[in-house]
């Protein structure tokens, strides 16, 4: 009997690691996706310091922590941003290519203000990632004067959750536009 418990305890020690770290990064998810970026910067940073973090979560928090900084940086430069995706370690191919090119596209619409078309073919069947979807194609269409077209899409972020921070800037953008 005394045994088994044993067994359990060594079971259960991973799986709160797990917990753990599934917890935090949900912290990085929700404070990017809420637009508070230091906050998402300080953490991923945090986590991604700690040794023999799984490859999936650092992935993942690399994804989050570079477009946090483009985000959030309005003075970063080319050259930074380009630095920054040359330091990326993403394992995933298609997670570290869909991680570059979102950031030079976040750079592109909301640094250097240049249009970008890499919104234009995305989908995704999780909800952030639609809207977010939604106002960056809402936004090259501003830059490239497609007024109409950018109100048409920023009409569809109307009624969204208002804590969330493409809704909000969607909201920004609409009354720019109108």
């Amino acid at each position: 009997m005394h045994r088994g418990n044993n067994i359990s305890r060594r079971i259960k020690r991973p799986k709160r690691a797990v917990l753990r770290l599934d917890a935090a990064t949900s912290e990085v998810s929700l404070a990017y996706m809420t637009g508070d970026f230091e906050t998402a910067i300080r953490k991923a940073t945090e986590i991604l310091s700690r040794d023999g973090l799984p490859p999936q979560y650092r992935n993942v928090l690399q994804s989050y922590l570079i477009r946090s900084v483009v985000l959030s940086q309005p003075e970063l430069s080319r050259e930074e941003l380009n630095s920054m995706i040359e330091e990326l370690t993403i394992t995933d191919p298609t997670l570290a290519e869909k991680t570059q090119k979102m950031s030079v596209a976040l750079y592109d619409l909301t640094i250097a203000n240049e249009s970008n078309d890499y919104f234009e073919t995305l989908t995704n069947e999780y909800k952030y990632p639609q809207l977010e979807i939604i106002y960056y194609r809402a936004l090259n269409a501003a830059i490239k004067g497609e007024t109409e077209r950018a109100t048409e899409l920023l009409s569809q972020l109307a009624g969204e959750d208002e804590r969330l921070y493409v809704v909000r800037m969607g909201k920004e953008l609409l009354e720019r536009t109108v």
